[in-house]
């Protein structure tokens, strides 16, 4: 269990905290200032070890290394769906077009493309795209080759945080002026979340694994 005032890892049935002193009974007294310990590396670490065990508990019989693998294909395979959708408004005329992210990581085609026609500059390849892609393609190669589940974990937060700079960045990425961005809305498409819950859940079945046999759990994969 876990302590309700300071967050320490505890043994199950404890009146009070032996960290920071706290009574764990109903209606008793919380530790004073001075007792409390330092929020620290060391407990940040502490509790992020304790939450590691926790999840652990919680998905013990569950084949993580199976899920980590389904869901980096999935989030591969998401590339080829829509992305994002740019819809134009000027003048009582609308025009909409979708992207995939495959579309996206390669030179869009400025005759006719809504992006293309109302940038700046000339279209050029996403970059944070291709690093997600090329992300969830070691990913890939180290759950089913390499058999890395921590580097695969790591690997798959890396792509995520490039699908998340490429949503934040794709007005500026793509030089639309400001004269032009009022008329234009920018909406995330189902792809683009899919490929970013695909990542985010590589990577905790990933971490989990890997945890899983530094504790000499064994493997749960089929």
């Amino acid at each position: 269990m876990f302590c309700k005032h300071c967050g320490a890892q505890i043994p199950d049935g404890s009146e009070t905290c032996s960290s920071c002193g706290g009574s764990l009974k109903a209606g008793g007294p919380a530790p004073t200032a001075s007792s409390q310990p330092a929020f620290n590396a060391s407990s940040v670490k502490d509790m992020a070890g304790g939450l590691a065990d926790t999840a652990l508990e919680k998905t013990a019989g569950l084949p993580r290394a199976l899920i980590a693998k389904v869901c980096v294909l999935i989030a591969l395979v998401a590339f080829f769906l829509p992305f994002i959708s740019v819809s134009c408004s000027y003048q009582g005329e609308k025009a909409e077009e979708s992207y995939s992210g495959f579309r996206l990581m390669f030179s869009i085609d400025k005759d006719d493309d809504e992006v293309a026609e109302n940038a700046d500059s000339d279209p050029k390849p996403n970059v944070f795209l291709m690093v997600a892609f090329a992300g969830g393609i070691a990913t890939a190669v180290f759950l089913f080759v390499k058999k890395n589940n921590k580097l695969a974990a790591i690997i798959s937060c890396v792509s995520v945080v490039a699908l998340l700079i490429f949503r934040m960045s794709f007005t500026g990425y793509y030089d639309i002026p400001d004269e032009m961005a009022k008329y234009v809305d920018i909406d995330a498409k189902f792809g683009l979340i899919l490929c970013i819950l695909m990542f985010i859940v590589t990577a905790a079945a990933s971490f989990l694994e890997h945890k899983s046999e530094s504790s000499g759990g064994g493997s749960s994969s089929l």
